[in-house]
């Protein structure tokens, strides 16, 4: 079935959809989706919550992304969210990238479970103090960062130049040669722009993510069809969908290298948003304990509390976590991630489910809370 674009404008002339060539307004949108440099607004926005809780003591914060937000501008904001609060377990979680606040340093690791051939993600947190000795992890997370970096060149480059599979799932999926010319179309400029462009700063180089592509089309095809707008979109996720699919497993390191690594500096591991990786929940891999909520896996946390309790083994237990997953440069642009507007809800430190009824209960009954994991987790932090 071919989409039906019935409702674009009478006077669109398709041959638009070809014009690859790079303007100075693509350059415009280029250089605004990638500036780390914050305007006296951004400054008072990043610095000021968007939501406060006068009555919590204690913070628990172990899984956020500072991205280039200034972290103390991040600090500045959690202090003034949790103004009674006197005791914050505040953690940065950058994607592949070791990243400090204060004594503790942290990082959200990409890893690779050839049991199951499956990518797994782990929250690692260690003592600051632990960085001088931390160099082969650093490198581990280098490594990760540089290969998942290449990831948006390639998603470009299969849009541009597909192959046989992409092109048959183009043509399952009944797009038509108007949406794949506009998809193509965007791609090729934002390629050529990647190119040219003397990006400079490391943190500047840091926004050329995934994301990237859907901000660029959504803003520079605007002058399009909002109908074919959206095909070509869709047909961008696609190709994402299925560069991810083939991602390498030799270019991540297996997970229990990055577990032993991080072991060797006293650290602390978490498994994220678990309901994407089951099998490793399953597994008898050498936790700390796991997220039983996060805002992108919000449902089965009454069940996660109790599998996890069910798995209790030793004298190192699972520990109950949950994860505000806060990306903050949404916080700062939300006219960007096109495709991550639930960000745009996230707040550093907010865990609603901690007080949900039904959770403490659950969490009571298997000898779990938040105060008990931010206690005996700091502890374990040696």
């Amino acid at each position: 079935m071919t989409e039906n674009l019935d409702a674009s404008p009478q006077s669109f002339d398709p041959a638009k959809c070809l014009d690859k060539v790079v303007s100075a307004d693509d350059w415009a949108v280029f250089n605004r989706l990638t500036s780390v440099e914050l305007t006296a607004k951004e400054i008072a926005v990043a610095s000021r919550p968007s939501r406060q809780d006068f009555e919590e003591k204690r913070v628990l914060a172990v899984h956020w992304h500072p991205e280039w937000i200034p972290l103390d501008l991040i600090h500045q904001r959690t202090r003034a969210a949790f103004p009674a609060a006197d005791d914050f377990l505040f953690i940065p979680t950058q994607h592949n990238q070791l990243m400090t606040v204060g004594d503790w340093t942290g990082v959200e690791a990409d890893a690779y479970a050839p049991e199951y051939g499956l990518k797994i993600q782990l929250l690692i947190h260690f003592r600051s103090r632990k960085l001088p000795k931390a160099t082969a992890l650093a490198s581990m997370m280098e490594r990760t960062f540089r290969y998942r970096a290449l990831q948006l060149l390639d998603i470009l480059d299969k849009i541009i130049n597909p192959d046989e599979a992409i092109k048959n799932e183009i043509k399952k999926q009944g797009f038509s040669s108007d949406s794949v010319n506009l998809a193509q179309n965007l791609a090729k400029r934002l390629w050529d722009i990647i190119e040219k462009a003397d990006l400079g700063s490391s943190e500047r180089a840091e926004t050329l993510k995934n994301r990237l592509l859907p901000d660029f089309m959504a803003i520079r095809g605007q002058e399009y069809p909002p109908a074919l707008l959206d095909r070509a979109m869709a047909l961008s996720r696609l190709v994402k969908t299925q560069v991810k699919r083939r991602l390498a497993p030799s270019r991540f390191h297996a997970v229990r290298d990055v577990i032993e690594e991080a072991r060797g500096l006293g650290a602390g591991i978490v498994i994220p948003h678990p309901p994407q990786f089951w099998p490793a929940i399953l597994d008898n891999l050498d936790v700390d304990g796991w997220e039983v909520w996060n805002p992108s896996t919000p449902n089965h946390t009454i069940f996660l509390i109790e599998t996890m309790a069910a798995k209790k083994k030793g004298k190192r237990s699972l520990l109950a976590f949950m994860g505000d997953d806060t990306h903050m440069s949404s916080k700062i642009r939300p006219d960007q991630k096109s495709e991550e507007k639930n960000n745009l809800d996230r707040e550093i430190g907010f865990q609603p489910p901690w007080r949900d009824l039904q959770v403490i209960k659950t969490l009571k009954k298997v000898g779990q809370s938040r105060d008990r994991t931010m206690d005996e987790y700091r502890a374990r932090l040696t």
